[in-house]
């Protein structure tokens, strides 16, 4: 009798079968780590997204803010100027309360970086009884490294303008305030120059009396 035939017409050998499901198993590990590589870009997108629209964010709030700066006039400085106190670390000033408050009295704002890094916006109405204290402390940012602020004015008439590190006890306001805040080595977010003009400059509620102060204040 004749003796049987195999070939590979047959089936798959075992190391035919072994080769094809190491294929596979490359081919759906590659299909895998491209899913995830795709992913986590997606995922670094919208955190960066995300973060630029909080800088943003921060920016207009910031810039609302001191562009609505309230130059009440004050008497215990000679000589007598708007109730604002600048430095280079820190920013204190009047200005109307935000529309979900409103109307109410000028509130006292302080713009400061505080030891961990917290961008805070302090506030406090400046008819409350405790003037010591803040009332309202908003985080604006985490994660912030160092914040510095000039102010661009003439410190006497006819002087000439320049940006200065300090606007305290002056006669009249500052006519461009300058932000500037910087993140760790590795931070993504981008902060340029925040440069605001306030709408006032001059106390035009005051109206001078011989006792040198304001009528109907």
């Amino acid at each position: 009798m004749p003796r049987a035939c195999w070939t590979t017409a047959d089936g798959f050998t075992l190391v035919e079968l072994l080769a094809s499901l190491a294929v596979l198993a490359m081919l759906s590990l590659m299909l895998v780590e491209g899913v995830s590589d795709r992913s986590l870009a997606w995922s670094r997108v919208e955190r960066d997204t995300t973060r630029g629209e909080s800088v943003e964010a921060v920016r207009a709030l910031i810039s609302e803010r001191v562009t609505r700066i309230w130059p009440l006039t004050v008497y215990n400085i000679l000589p007598a100027g708007p109730d604002f106190d600048g430095e280079a670390s820190d920013m204190t000033f009047l200005a109307p309360p935000p529309e979900a408050r409103a109307p109410a009295p000028l509130e006292r704002y302080q713009l400061v970086l505080a030891a961990n890094g917290d961008l805070l916006l302090n506030a406090r109405s400046d008819v409350a009884l405790d003037q010591t204290q803040w009332s309202d402390h908003q985080v604006l940012m985490h994660g912030v490294r160092a914040l510095d602020l000039s102010y661009f004015g003439a410190i006497a008439p006819g002087g000439q303008p320049d940006w200065r590190p300090d606007w305290s006890q002056r006669p009249f306001m500052p006519s461009l305030i300058r932000i500037r805040l910087s993140f760790a080595e590795g931070d993504r977010r981008r902060w340029p120059d925040l440069i605001v003009h306030p709408m006032a400059d001059i106390d035009t509620g005051c109206q001078l009396t011989t006792a040198a102060g304001c009528r109907g204040r």
